[in-house]
């Protein structure tokens, strides 16, 4: 999938589990955009650190 911000790059996407959330992070290399996808849709960099902090 291309970027939507650029449209140049391809985006990397990584798949992890945090504090038992399926996780996907979106990453564009070419204009830096990121950001981040849970079951409920679109979360915060701060959103992932609070599963992270649940799943402790």
């Amino acid at each position: 999938m291309k970027c939507p911000n650029c449209r140049i790059k391809e985006l990397v996407v990584i798949e992890m589990t945090v504090g038992g959330e399926q996780v996907r992070l979106h990453s564009c290399s070419g204009c830096d955009l990121r950001w981040w996808e849970t079951s409920e849709g679109t979360t915060s960099l701060a959103g992932v650190l609070d599963l992270a902090a649940v799943g402790r």
